[in-house]
């Protein structure tokens, strides 16, 4: 008769282990599937800011948007936001504080921007960059550097890449003067 009772709290014990398994299952699944989100947030995040990189170095490289065959565009003093792009003579004192005092602003093609961020192509805000005169290459090969800095977000603010590269352009001419 006495061991007719072990059975019933053996049970209970068998599931009370059983539940508490469960939990911490169903917890690291939560926490995987936060993990993954967070890692395509930034995958897009980086990718936007790379568009707007490459945008960028298209505008540098048409034109007379560097070089007006006299001289290097050396840029102006920059502050605030611009829909155009423009070359700064002075530098982006922090590219890792946001958000940044001047910039140009980017929407690559297909991208939607809704502040609340949201899934597929909605991105939490517009692409950024700022572009910045360094000088001439070295080796007096009629060229110039100019810095390019990034920024873009993904689908929500805490998802941000900052990208920044640097693009010597070359004259057609080998007579600046001439």
């Amino acid at each position: 008769m006495k061991q007719k009772g072990f059975i019933l709290v053996v049970s209970l014990i068998f599931m009370a282990v059983m539940s508490i398994l469960a939990i911490y299952m169903f917890s690291g699944f939560t926490t995987d599937a936060v993990l993954s989100a967070n890692s395509r947030e930034k995958s897009r995040a980086l990718d936007a800011a790379q568009s707007a990189i490459d945008n960028a170095a298209l505008w540098l490289g048409t034109g007379s948007n560097t070089f007006n065959g006299v001289s290097w565009t050396t840029g102006t003093a920059c502050a605030g936001a611009s829909a155009l792009p423009t070359i700064c003579s002075n530098p982006l004192v922090n590219p890792s504080s946001l958000p940044w005092p001047s910039y140009t602003s980017f929407t690559p093609t297909g991208m939607t921007v809704n502040s609340s961020g949201g899934a597929a192509n909605i991105y939490a805000s517009n692409t950024q960059y700022y572009i910045q005169y360094l000088g001439p290459a070295p080796g007096g090969n009629m060229a110039a550097l100019y810095q390019v800095t990034a920024t873009a977000q993904g689908g929500n603010a805490t998802a941000t890449s900052v990208v920044q590269t640097v693009y010597q352009v070359q004259t057609n001419s080998s007579c600046p003067t001439c």
